[in-house]
């Protein structure tokens, strides 16, 4: 049978790999289709798979069901199959028309079931990490060029997160809900095999690559984090040697051993630190009230020590009572925290599904229409008055500039009130983009500049 795989974005449609690679060992025919080319639809049309396969993000849910619909209306015996956190979170999406089988829960277990004809909802057992197939990278790098070019490759160790953020759909609480604690635990708090991890980045460094996102939601999480560490880095410099950009949090920061970030810092250049939020009500908001500004700074202080980049994150436009005044207070804790950081500041995307989502609507909190899901453009979710939605996205925009160069908060809070237009925003957008990847890999990355915008549609 031929599968029809349609990745979305500007990174690798990485949940869609492992589908890909499933098919693989099911002995079925691929093929990869980039969504953002215009001619999307027709390419899959004119190939003619028996079944066609999403994976997408709440931000390009409703493209994907254009598309599913557009496939179906031509090939009416095509099979479109949906997966992925969206229906995972959303039940009730997989009664749209255009999906004929939705998976929940992990690709093993789900294409024998549709090859013997099964449709509709289709729940597959979580077993343990090491049942996940090979991504099939070579097939999507060589169907997508764009992304084989891409200077930045994703990949993990740990699938889930130990973290119960109210505004995340990998929150423990939520996928608990879902699968249950011990399921939880077994599969997405456990790390996949080492030979496995060496074998997905050997495809990887054959193409043309300067780093890789390790997209661990904390990669220091677990009691075996000292001894998994030093193996995993000894490992990575002698077969990979590719910088990673690694997530972690100021608990387990702290908490790891010396051994632990010294080895992390062997193959590590930048570690990204959740800041989220300075005040104390706006952590507790976010179920993040373990955290606290001192601690940040502790573990920033500790990074640094050890010679870490650090890239410091916060979120803004929250559903407080003074948002913009919440979102100065967070950039200017991160002045305090990481003077002179690079830093990244994204709005609040109300993710369906998630605690957060359900505390807006328990108060009849009104959406942003013009929130498209993408976090790069700096529109919030949230509908608040056209002067407030200026300045958070401003600020989203100019967080870097304001940490990055200590940027006092009288000159703050007259830019936040600019109105850009939208070339403007774009070069904003730009060069913050720049800073990050200048921070994280120096020259090569200044070098690389212009041909990293080149292979992405920049979203601002």
């Amino acid at each position: 049978m031929k599968f029809a795989l349609v990745a979305f974005g500007n990174e690798e449609s990485y949940g869609l790999l492992f589908v890909g690679g499933e098919l693989k060992r099911h002995g079925q025919t691929i093929r990869f289709f980039d969504a953002e080319q215009a001619d999307a639809v027709e390419s899959v049309i004119a190939w003619r798979p028996h079944f066609v396969c999403f994976s997408p993000l709440t931000t390009f849910f409703a493209r994907a069901l254009q598309i599913a619909g557009a496939v179906k209306a031509a090939l009416p015996d095509a099979v479109t199959v949906f997966g992925g956190h969206h229906v995972t979170a959303v039940p009730a999406s997989v009664e749209a028309e255009e999906i004929d089988a939705a998976v929940v829960g992990p690709v093993r277990g789900a294409v024998e079931r549709l090859l013997a004809g099964e449709r509709g909802e289709i729940h597959t057992p979580l077993t343990t990490p090491d049942d996940l197939p090979l991504p099939a990278r070579q097939e999507y790098y060589a169907d997508v060029p764009r992304m084989g070019g891409r200077y930045r490759k994703i990949m993990c160790a740990m699938l889930g997160c130990p973290w119960n953020c109210a505004y995340c759909s990998s929150a423990a609480g939520h996928m608990r809900g879902i699968f249950g604690n011990e399921a939880h635990t077994r599969y997405f708090l456990a790390r996949r095999p080492l030979a496995a991890l060496l074998a997905e980045a050997r495809a990887i460094v054959a193409w043309d690559t300067l780093e890789i996102e390790w997209v661990d939601d904390d990669v220091l999480h677990g009691d075996d984090a000292g001894d998994w560490l030093p193996e995993f880095a000894a490992a990575w410099r002698e077969e990979i040697g590719l910088p990673l950009y690694v997530s972690s949090t100021s608990v387990n920061v702290l908490r790891v051993p010396d051994s632990a970030l010294r080895a992390l810092r062997q193959v590590a250049n930048c570690v990204g630190l959740g800041v989220q939020a300075i005040r104390p009500q706006s952590l507790k908001l976010f179920n993040r009230a373990w955290d606290s500004e001192s601690r940040m700074k502790e573990a920033y202080d500790r990074l640094t020590t050890f010679g870490f980049r650090v890239n410091l994150q916060g979120i803004v436009g929250l559903p407080v009572e003074d948002p913009v005044e919440d979102a100065i207070d967070t950039i200017k804790g991160m002045q305090r925290i990481g003077p002179g950081s690079v830093c990244s500041c994204y709005p609040l995307i109300v993710y369906p599904g998630t605690e957060m989502a359900r505390y807006c609507s328990r108060r009849g909190l009104a959406m942003n229409e013009a929130c498209t899901g993408d976090t790069n453009t700096g529109v919030p979710s949230l509908a608040f008055p056209p002067e407030v939605l200026r300045r958070l996205r401003n600020a989203c925009k100019l967080a870097t500039l304001f940490v990055r160069f200590n940027v006092d908060e009288k000159w703050m809070r007259p830019l936040l009130d600019i109105e850009f237009d939208d070339e403007t925003s774009k070069a904003l957008s730009t060069v913050r983009y720049f800073e990050c990847v200048r921070d994280r890999l120096g020259e090569k990355g200044e070098r690389a500049f212009a041909q990293i915008l080149a292979g992405m549609r920049l979203r601002y």
